[in-house]
């Protein structure tokens, strides 16, 4: 048990995860597995939903069982904080199953204007070439997607509701367990942010940490051919898999990546009013529950 993580950022997604990640790798009293994401305690909820194109590939790279969850976690030594980031634990309310099983640990969650995230999900499916409708129209497509079976990463607005989900974890693991980020925040200065989190889990907040990288952008493929090497299955990413050290090689994915992906396109308008309204009512419950003015509503 002691092995196992004692923090767990849940969400959400395209909301700085991917960044925050490799900004908490930097701290020596931090162990967090080489693999960013595993999502073991959503994974059952995510085998349910892989109808949507490339869905089944994702979830073959996740974490499927105890046996393989503890695996990523056998190098831990006697680091302070031990931790899992797995974005779609907020979406999928799996609280009580973490609880269960690793007792009363820490929560973060990181938040983004969920007009800005919801669009940035879709231009990441789009950069990874598996969305293929205009913004507006995958939007009214959400229902019938989920209906289908399609995995959580296509349900743009959907997803990005947060209050009744946050307050379930606040619910479980108690509100002063429970340490939320916002994303503009974290941008905006991602030291104080980073300082403020060690101090959440109890580590020196005196370590410094190289912020000036932003990892997991969105936006225009610049090569479809790139796109689709790095996001479909060849016999060549087998070879270089086994071959190669996986921090080296999903690193490596992570440049290779961003240097491929362009500047997103403005959103549309009739995109942006639609989530307004989608949105407005979430936003003052999330407020009301942070105590925070967030200055969402109007954007």
């Amino acid at each position: 048990m002691d092995k196992l993580p004692n923090f767990i950022v849940i969400g959400a997604p395209k909301s700085g995860t991917t960044s925050l990640y490799y900004y908490l790798r930097q701290h020596p009293n931090t162990y967090l597995p080489v693999q960013k994401e595993l999502h073991y305690f959503s994974y059952k909820q995510l085998k349910e939903n892989t109808n949507g194109p490339g869905d089944r590939q994702v979830l073959n790279s996740l974490c499927a069982n105890r046996d393989e969850y503890d695996k990523h976690y056998a190098s831990v030594r006697a680091e302070h904080a031990v931790g899992d980031i797995s974005p779609s634990y907020l979406y999928y309310g799996v609280q009580k199953q973490i609880q269960q099983e690793l007792g009363p640990i820490k929560i973060i969650v990181m938040l983004r204007n969920p007009v800005d995230k919801a669009y940035s999900q879709y231009m990441h499916l789009v950069r990874d070439q598996r969305e293929t409708f205009p913004f507006y129209k995958a939007l009214q497509a959400e229902e019938s997607r989920r209906e289908q079976g399609w995995s959580d990463i296509w349900r743009y607005a959907e997803s990005s509701l947060y209050a009744e989900r946050l307050q379930a974890y606040m619910d479980c693991f108690g509100r002063e367990n429970v340490h939320v980020i916002i994303f503009d925040e974290f941008i905006k200065d991602p030291q104080s942010i980073m300082v403020s989190l060690f101090k959440f889990l109890g580590l020196n907040e005196n370590v410094t940490v190289n912020t000036q990288e932003k990892y997991n952008r969105t936006g225009k493929t610049r090569s479809i051919k790139v796109a689709n090497f790095l996001n479909q299955p060849s016999i060549l990413k087998s070879f270089v898999k086994r071959i190669t050290p996986d921090a080296w090689r999903i690193s490596l994915r992570l440049k290779i990546m961003d240097s491929n992906t362009a500047e997103k396109d403005e959103m549309d308008g009739r995109s942006a009013e639609y989530l307004r309204k989608y949105f407005s009512e979430d936003i003052e419950k999330l407020e009301e529950l942070i105590g925070k003015s967030l200055g969402w509503s109007g954007r």
